[in-house]
């Protein structure tokens, strides 16, 4: 009963929360990288004319890939963590196809079904390196993958992530790592012939910090 008790309180909390992440988009104007990336803000809280000016052409390109009736311009509230795990795959898959083309929707939708994304990380580098790995694996496995120019920009933003996190538990043989291995992705991502992909990598370079503020830069 106390199991069942504590699921409920969890999942009351974890609503609360993306209810108040949503909200507060008009306040602050989300990175196009973090609207990409974590899939929990929707495209609608993009504004270019408020967005910083050497990545307003990047907004601009990337909403026009987005159509406007489409599911990631609008929020979509989940009723707890099971349902917000399910709405963050949904958001990664239409992240692939609107960046690569309908061409990739079958593996985008096998990656975002593999790929082990969770609720919250919770601070912890855990999380944001599993999911990095999972993706490096697809790499290894597919060299041929349509979703590469992608992956390598999923991978630098989840590294980034789990480097901010390392940073905060202290682990010093780890951040060195995760900093080189960031730089790499990010480079990756950066000279893709792709150039919607490489200005969001710029973009995501840019932002003071990815996942948990004042823990430095890679």
């Amino acid at each position: 009963m106390l199991g069942c008790v504590f699921c409920a309180v969890l999942g009351l909390w974890f609503v609360s929360r993306w209810i108040a992440t949503v909200e507060a988009g008009p306040v602050e104007v989300p990175a196009l990288s973090e609207i990409i990336l974590f899939g929990i803000r929707p495209e609608s809280e993009l504004d270019p004319p408020r967005y910083r000016n050497e990545g307003r052409p990047c907004v601009e390109s990337y909403l026009k890939r987005v159509s406007s009736e489409s599911r990631l311009r609008f929020p979509n509230v989940p009723s707890g963590p099971a349902e917000a795990v399910e709405t963050r795959r949904r958001n990664l898959e239409g992240q692939m196809v609107a960046l690569i083309g309908e061409m990739a929707s079958r593996e985008a939708r096998a990656f975002a079904s593999a790929v082990p994304l969770s609720a919250e990380w919770e601070g912890m580098s855990e999380g944001p390196l599993d999911e990095a790995a999972l993706a490096c694996q697809w790499l290894e496995r597919y060299s041929e993958t349509s979703l590469r120019p992608f992956l390598h920009l999923f991978i630098a933003h989840r590294l980034r992530a789990g480097y901010e996190a390392s940073r905060r538990e202290n682990a010093r043989g780890l951040s060195p790592i995760l900093a080189a291995r960031y730089k790499e992705h990010l480079a990756a991502a950066r000279s893709s012939s792709n150039s919607l992909i490489a200005c969001i990598a710029d973009d995501l370079e840019v932002q003071p910090y990815v996942y948990l503020s004042g823990f430095g830069r890679p």
